[in-house]
């Protein structure tokens, strides 16, 4: 008995050391770089570019990317593009899984299989590239939404949740007279809530961190989104290489590793801000989404 105990505390010790080495190797680099972005250029070189906690902490780099006209109106892109994607998203793929849901749907097999195989396989860089290229949606704003507008994955996850609702809740509502409309506005959608969330959530997160469809389909720089930018910041591109001497031209107390983390951290506080509103749905979503029961 006292060896079962002995062994329970070392697999409890284990687990817990695991789980905070996990936790240190996700929170460290956040660390690093907000504590990067916060340090002099003196204190920079007289610490060889590593600071997780500056001594003289400064805001200045901060204040110059805030000053840029070019971030504000790449932030305002990503913002656009950050709602109107998800929004169409949820739309779309709400009422396409509310229409799978529907066991009398003709050809409801072939409908699966189809959307089934666009989660296992994809047309490739070059194919898509002359889809869009050839529905004009090159150098347009649209060519970062319309191309992955349908989530194929949250599609089905929704579909399962739908399947999952009690038949006689939609039985009893069809029997007042509700149409498919009023059905999956006023019933299905208030329940699959938190499918819904979680799904959201997942969306926003790729249209906010994504670049690399701008890279592909935008030539207009001026509509670039922040993330394109904040890359191009970092690989100091020719043009945001400019953005940036600019921004230290008239500061000599910061370095460009400096504007680079404090670039880096301004890109990830708006999905920081959002993350805790929707954590509440996200485990309980993809759980009740994939559980079929």
């Amino acid at each position: 008995m006292k060896s079962n105990s002995a062994g329970e505390r070392a697999y409890q010790i284990v687990i817990h050391l695991i789980v905070l080495l996990v936790a240190a190797s996700a929170v460290f680099p956040l660390l690093y770089v907000i504590g990067m972005s916060l340090t002099t250029k003196s204190e920079m070189i007289a610490r060889d570019y590593f600071v997780i906690v500056p001594h003289a902490p400064t805001l200045e780099a901060y204040k110059r990317i805030m000053s840029s006209s070019v971030i504000w109106h790449s932030f305002v892109v990503s913002v656009l593009r950050s709602t109107v994607g998800p929004l169409l998203t949820l739309t779309l793929t709400a009422i396409g899984a509310y229409v799978l849901a529907q066991r009398t749907l003709p050809g409801r097999g072939i409908f699966l299989l189809f959307i089934l195989a666009t989660i296992l396989f994809n047309g490739g860089l070059i194919p898509t590239y002359l889809v869009v290229k050839q529905t004009g949606l090159i150098d347009s704003f649209w060519s970062m939404i319309l191309p992955i507008m349908v989530d194929s994955f949250g599609l089905l996850v929704i579909k399962i949740f739908i399947e999952n609702l009690p038949d006689g809740l939609t039985e009893s509502a069809r029997i007042d007279g509700a149409g498919d409309w009023s059905m999956l506005w006023r019933i299905v959608l208030p329940l699959a809530a938190p499918a819904l969330a979680a799904i959201g959530l997942f969306n926003l997160v790729a249209h906010w961190n994504s670049w690399f469809d701008a890279l592909l389909y935008l030539n207009d720089k001026s509509m670039y989104p922040l993330q394109m930018v904040l890359k191009n910041m970092l690989t100091i591109d020719s043009v945001s290489g400019d953005s940036m001497n600019a921004m230290l031209k008239t500061s000599q107390s910061i370095s460009t590793e400096t504007l680079k983390m404090a670039a880096v951290v301004v890109g990830i506080i708006p999905v920081l801000c959002v993350y805790p509103f929707l954590q509440k749905h996200f485990a309980k979503g993809m759980y009740m989404g994939s559980v079929k029961g």
